[in-house]
């Protein structure tokens, strides 16, 4: 009988292992590795967003670009690229934030606070901290995201990083000015389930038609 209980709990347990291997799997995978292309890409829009500011800077504000109308998703939805040059990934982005959701990759959430990079307002992402976001900690004050959605590429620029509590009612508000969040669970080398976040802000510095 104690036999047949433990063969038991052993089955179980490599179910569980091969079910979370699956989860784990399906999600890193919406991660990729730059190529050249990816890499002549991002500098090629990054250039291109430099010569946008600079000719801003000579411009009234009025001419600055007004916010656009967000789309209606659908849940799970491929909605978007995010790009981050310094780690040389790109990562595939859905619509939510839920777990079934993360489970496939990063999340662009979904909320009253928050909009998607068109709205011109606050856009959050968010993804694990052990498949997709694994090197978030790796960026630093300055350095560039580039978010792909529609037919535009958006850059931001790194403002703020920063470690809170995964209570912390702070972090997801609305913005005046377009600002894009990053969100993993923290610490990135912990076990089981992580009480803190981590935090990667950045403002709009430019945007350019795919």
């Amino acid at each position: 009988m104690k036999k047949l209980i433990g063969f038991t709990f052993l089955f179980a347990g490599i179910i569980l292992g091969i079910f979370a291997f699956m989860q784990w799997n399906t999600s890193s995978s919406s991660a990729e590795e730059y190529d050249t292309a990816d890499k002549k890409e991002a500098e090629a829009i990054i250039k291109e967003t430099r010569v946008q500011e600079d000719i801003k800077k000579q411009q009234p504000k009025e001419s600055i670009d007004a916010p656009a109308k967000d789309e209606d998703y659908q849940t799970g939805e491929k909605v978007a690229k995010l790009s981050i040059p310094k780690i040389e990934k790109k990562f595939s982005v859905f619509w939510g934030t839920d777990e079934g959701t993360l489970e496939k990759g990063v999340g662009m959430m979904e909320s009253q606070s928050t909009t998607t990079p068109a709205g011109k307002k606050h856009t959050v992402l968010s993804g694990h901290r052990d498949t997709v976001f694994v090197e978030l900690g790796e960026l630093n004050k300055g350095e560039h995201l580039l978010v792909s959605m529609g037919d535009t590429d958006y850059t931001y620029q790194i403002t703020d990083i920063w470690v809170t509590d995964d209570d912390d009612r702070t972090v997801i508000v609305p913005k005046k000015t377009a600002t894009l969040t990053l969100t993993t669970c923290y610490p990135f080398d912990f076990i089981g389930h992580a009480e803190q976040r981590y935090i990667i802000q950045g403002e709009l510095i430019g945007q350019t038609k795919a």
